[in-house]
């Protein structure tokens, strides 16, 4: 039997195992791409939050229905908008993020509490167009002769079971696209806490469906509640400011998984650069810049 030619410790030394190599195989980590639900009561400047970025330079799309209405302070904000009142303009928009080299880096819906009833409409609209008899009394020629008003006509729970199914359908491939800051407007409703089963009420985001809310939350890494506060400056004059909470409370449902916000809240007034301000806070926690450049997934790259 032939001898081996090396030394005795190079046979006591252990093998090194070498592993293969995937590219895609990162740090774990909270996200590049931040994905941030902020809901409050109509009026508290959740879209004037949002205008902060396009002012700061940041190419900034609005996704909103026709009944959503921008405040003035948005106006010469530099942010565009994207008005879809049916799912065909939702799919549209949906596939050019996705596929286009659009350049944006903030993308907002606002906001999904409205706009989940005008799409709701849509998705009737097409239920009658399928089955006239559910929403008229038809005359001999087929013809519609006036409203079907008795119970078994209207929404059912087949039209509200579609439209969830593609809202939240919507929203994965949204934050699927990974390419650009997300951010969702909402209303708040009082419900059961998103995320533990230790009962009790607080303030969520207003989603129509069973476990939509918590769906909502999940895909998200930053969960806000954006309140309108009152006091008295230095001189006991009467003042409001808006705080952003990224803490939640006994009242309210929030979350931030980057650990950016030690006090738990950042305070807005008119002038605040609100989201700028946000990502260079998550940013000094992350210890390393967000994305900032999107381009087509054919060939995508990041600055």
């Amino acid at each position: 039997m032939p001898r081996s030619r090396g030394t005795r410790a190079e046979h006591l030394r252990p093998a090194v195992m070498g592993y293969d190599d995937l590219p895609d195989i990162q740090p774990v980590g909270a996200g590049d791409w931040i994905r941030w639900c902020n809901f409050s009561y109509p009026g508290w400047g959740k879209t004037s939050a949002w205008g902060t970025a396009a002012q700061a330079g940041n190419r900034t799309l609005i996704i909103r229905s026709s009944l959503d209405v921008m405040p003035s302070r948005i106006m010469n904000s530099g942010a565009q908008q994207f008005v879809a009142d049916n799912w065909e303009r939702m799919y549209h928009i949906l596939d050019y993020l996705r596929m286009a080299n659009h350049g944006y880096i903030w993308v907002f819906w606002d906001n999904v509490s409205i706009h989940q009833d005008v799409l709701l409409d849509d998705v009737w609209e097409g239920t009658v167009a399928a089955n006239p008899r559910r929403a008229y009394i038809l005359g001999e020629n087929g013809q519609p002769t006036g409203p079907n008003l008795n119970p078994t006509s209207g929404l059912d729970r087949g039209e509200y079971g579609r439209n969830m199914e593609r809202i939240q359908q919507w929203l994965r491939h949204m934050v699927g696209c990974n390419s650009f800051h997300f951010g969702i407007g909402a209303h708040p409703l009082e419900g059961q806490h998103p995320t533990n089963d230790e009962g009790g009420s607080l303030l969520r985001p207003y989603v129509q469906g069973k476990m939509m809310t918590e769906k909502l939350c999940g895909y998200c890494n930053i969960v806000t509640f954006m309140e309108l506060m009152e006091g008295q400056d230095d001189k006991q004059n009467e003042i409001q400011w808006r705080r952003l909470h990224f803490r939640e409370s006994s009242r309210y449902y929030a979350k931030d998984l980057y650990d950016a916000f030690p006090k738990g809240y950042m305070d807005i007034v008119s002038d605040t650069p609100v989201v700028p301000n946000m990502v260079a806070a998550i940013e000094r926690a992350r210890g390393r810049g967000l994305g900032t450049q999107t381009t087509s997934r054919r060939g995508r790259r990041r600055n």
